[in-house]
């Protein structure tokens, strides 16, 4: 009799320490974005090369932005600048695409990497345009957890002189570091009332046995 108790106490210590120990790495992780925003004068020229400093501004607000996201991983998207593009103006002769690079810092929960993104300025006769392309992915590697960066391409057009607006983006992709996704809740509740099945069957057949005897 002690040694059914002794191996039910057992079969339940663990199911309980199977459902506990998964459910405290289960913690949410918060992701911290933090970008140090840029200021790009005299993108546009006046038709000889010359550039003009008031016209063809393009601005990019510096952001932080707090994100929760589960510690199996998973993505979002979240603003790493405020935009402003100042379109002017820039004479005739002007016309064209014309590509542009710059760099601004980004920190990831402490860490900082230099973000570097490529665009294009596109000068119309009565309209201008740019667009932020592309940037290099990168990848900030914590204890537990990777997060890679990647910028969402955008545009804005300027259809006459003034300011105008919009957000610059990435997408935010968070991987445990040793691969094995931390159990949810469902499946552990699964694996609980297999075990305490497992341990009913174990008991049932001893009884029987014992009947038999």
């Amino acid at each position: 009799m002690f040694c059914k108790a002794k191996i039910g106490l057992s079969l339940a210590t663990l199911v309980l320490m199977v459902m506990l120990v998964p459910a405290v790495n289960a913690s949410p992780l918060q992701i911290i974005t933090e970008s140090g925003g840029f200021r790009f004068a005299g993108l546009g020229n006046n038709g000889n090369g010359t550039p003009s400093n008031e016209l063809d501004v393009f601005i990019g607000d510096s952001a932080s932005r707090a994100n929760v996201i589960d510690s199996v991983g998973g993505s979002f998207i979240a603003v790493i600048n405020s935009l402003t593009f100042v379109q002017g103006f820039t004479g005739f002769g002007s016309e064209g695409t014309y590509p542009i690079s710059f760099s601004q810092l980004l920190t990831v929960n402490g860490q900082t990497q230099t973000l570097d993104i490529l665009g294009s300025l596109t000068i119309g006769t009565f309209s201008d345009s740019i667009s932020v392309l592309s940037s290099t992915p990168l990848l900030f590697r914590f204890d537990t957890f990777t997060v890679a960066v990647s910028v969402l391409p955008v545009s804005i057009f300027g259809l006459e002189n003034g300011a105008y607006s919009d957000f610059l983006s990435a997408r935010f992709v968070v991987t445990p570091n040793d691969g094995d996704p931390v159990p949810e809740p469902t499946t552990l509740l699964l694996l609980g009332t297999g075990l305490a099945g497992i341990a009913a069957k174990v008991r049932k057949r001893r009884k029987a046995k014992a009947g038999q005897a």
